[in-house]
């Protein structure tokens, strides 16, 4: 496929609007993931070097599908599943495969430094106050059960970061 620099800074401009707005407000709106979809399901049918229509509707569907069950058991938001819809409309079934296996590995390490390092802080914390207390000699309600706080990596973060590197590599292999 040869590629456009007007795709590439399309389809990176998109999961960049995607994750700044989920990491700010925990939703991704639906203007910019159906337009999104729309424009790459355009671009394919008229875009002389593109992926073509059938594999950006195939890419359109495989992205739909991946967060689907998630979601409709409650472990995700349907912004997240447009918004691979949206993605696979531009990338096609193969595209987007390769982008969300690559956004789930970062997502899980991302996870596992969220949680780590939320830990760490909350056992220091947790210290602090018992010493504070204890030097103080006043009661403190460190024992009280508090809530657990919620920790939470928004998907299009790792999404962003894994389209990223595969629209360089794509630029990489078609200069080369």
């Amino acid at each position: 496929m040869h590629l456009e620099l007007d795709y590439v800074a399309f389809v990176a401009a998109f999961i960049a609007a995607c994750a700044i707005l989920d990491y700010r407000t925990r939703k991704i709106p639906n203007w910019l993931t159906v337009s999104a979809a729309v424009l790459g399901l355009a671009h394919s049918a008229i875009a002389p070097h593109g992926i073509g229509p059938l594999w950006s509707v195939a890419g359109f569907a495989v992205g739909f599908s991946l967060l689907l069950l998630p979601w409709l058991l409650g472990g995700g938001g349907m912004g997240d599943v447009k918004m691979l819809a949206a993605l696979g409309a531009w990338l096609g079934p193969m595209g987007i495969l390769v982008a969300f296996g690559l956004g789930s590995v970062l997502a899980a390490g991302g996870m596992i430094a969220v949680l780590t390092a939320s830990t760490l802080l909350e056992g220091f914390s947790l210290t602090r106050r018992r010493y504070v207390s204890a030097t103080v000699g006043a009661e403190s309600s460190a024992g009280a059960p508090r809530k657990p706080a919620r920790r939470v990596l928004p998907f299009a973060l790792p999404m962003a970061i894994s389209t990223w590197l595969m629209l360089g590599w794509m630029l990489l292999k078609a200069a080369g």
